[in-house]
């Protein structure tokens, strides 16, 4: 299992099986980010610690109430404006000439677009989906909780991090060759 996929289950709605999937990817995390990893850890402790009920409360209480928190990149990053739905009929295209079906979601869903991007070869248009779009949107979203406490903060945030190491070093690489 990749980032991606990893980020997709964990950020949908909660099941019962979440919290041991958080545990077996953490050493995967391991490799790439110290600090990504305590925010999994407190993630998957709050996960064990509090009744499934309560997890999906909160899980509603964060990304469908609040919208600061919409788990829409198309949101974060342009609003209502129009072109929210210029960058959604591009996903929708984008999607379909790469055979990907986004399902009954909207095509700028959090969880839809790391699906559609865990089974790709990283070029270009899936780089600057990652670099261009998922990062400034996934920085909005976690600048948006007023405590970092928030169980769901950390998940966010540990994306981000990932994220953020990913285009980084995708930008060594490209001034090194």
């Amino acid at each position: 299992m990749n980032k991606y996929s990893f980020f997709a289950e964990i950020l949908e709605y909660p099941t019962p099986v979440l919290a041991d999937r958080v545990g077996k990817f953490l050493p995967v995390v391991a490799a790439s980010d110290v600090e990504a990893v305590r925010l999994l850890r407190r993630f998957r402790e709050f996960l064990e610690e509090t009744p499934a009920e309560r997890i999906e409360e909160i899980y509603a209480g964060t990304f469908d109430l609040q919208p600061l928190c919409y788990p829409y990149i198309g949101y974060q990053l342009f609003g209502e404006e129009y072109r929210r739905g210029i960058f959604m009929a591009l996903l929708r295209e984008h999607y379909r000439s790469s055979g990907f079906a986004a399902g009954d979601d909207l095509p700028d869903h959090l969880c839809v677009i790391l699906r559609f991007l865990a089974n790709r070869e990283p070029k270009e248009v899936e780089q600057e989906l990652v670099s261009d779009c998922l990062v400034p949107a996934l920085g909005k979203m976690v600048a948006g909780f007023a405590e970092s406490t928030h169980p769901y903060w950390g998940a966010l945030k540990a994306l981000l991090l990932l994220l953020e190491e990913e285009v980084g070093e995708r930008a060594h690489t490209q001034t090194e060759g």
